[in-house]
């Protein structure tokens, strides 16, 4: 990585100017994959004098700072707690605690990355993203949303849900990018699905679900036809690590594993 200035703002009015006004300058936390976005760029903004480090639980929320390293936000009870771990579960599969301590989860997610495993599982709940200055979305909004200059993300807000959640990742080792990863959720009569690393990034199966929901049992050839209309309407894609068939196959196990985890145990 070649850069040519390094500045570490002691506000995020400062952090925001520097952004704006220099062309070709990014946001730096972890840094852990900054160099698979771009390789050159004239300045580094480190925003790690800005507080952003800190995990706080409200009683509705858990209000996380977009600094917060990902062993921190795997291993905090809050996390620990959601959906019976499934969270922390889409984080202790990355790499190892050295490389989850230096990466954060603001740069997990305002990079996008399509090999992301943090994002499928977050993509399942109710999840709003703050950005620096005054802009708000959802977690998805942002994943679909095509606007460039949308601030510094600060923070990472989970509303609470009581439920059951599940993930698995598909990958031939744990130091190996995941060929697949799926994350299924029930909360009452709702059942979210996620999928990632399709090897594009994390996409809720609108379709499969508004069927699921709709349904008043839930039987053997209800979840299958599920699996089928994920497979239906998600793309899948082909790259050095599998084929978009062999996704398909993994994708139609999985969604049926996950609904029968959270629905029908």
């Amino acid at each position: 990585m070649e850069f040519k200035h390094y500045e570490k703002p002691k506000t995020l009015s400062e952090a925001y100017r520097l952004l704006t006004e220099i062309p070709n300058s990014t946001i730096i936390s972890g840094g852990t994959w900054l160099k698979m976005s771009n390789p050159s760029m004239d300045t580094l903004i480190d925003l790690e004098d800005l507080n952003l480090d800190q995990i706080e639980e409200k009683d509705q929320t858990i209000e996380i700072g977009a600094l917060v390293k990902l062993h921190d936000y795997e291993t905090h009870p809050a996390i620990m707690k959601i959906g019976g771990g499934f969270l922390s579960e889409g984080v202790t599969q990355i790499l190892g605690v050295g490389f989850r301590n230096i990466a954060t989860i603001g740069g997990s997610i305002a990079g996008k990355y399509p090999f992301s495993d943090v994002m499928t599982p977050l993509l399942t709940l109710k999840v709003d993203l703050i950005f620096y200055p005054e802009k708000k979305m959802t977690l998805e909004a942002y994943l679909n949303s095509k606007e460039k200059n949308l601030g510094i993300l600060t923070q990472i807000i989970i509303h609470k849900e009581d439920g059951l959640g599940c993930f698995k990742k598909v990958a031939k080792s744990a130091l190996e990018f995941a060929t697949l990863n799926i994350a299924v959720f029930n909360q009452g009569k709702e059942t979210r699905i996620a999928l990632g690393a399709r090897p594009q990034g994390p996409v809720l199966a609108h379709e499969a679900m508004t069927y699921l929901n709709s349904q008043d049992d839930i039987s053997e050839a209800i979840i299958s036809q599920t699996a089928q209309l994920v497979l239906d309407h998600i793309p899948f894609g082909d790259n050095y690590q599998a084929s978009a068939e062999y996704r398909k196959e993994l994708a139609k196990a999985y969604v049926k594993r996950g609904i029968k985890e959270v629905l029908v145990a």
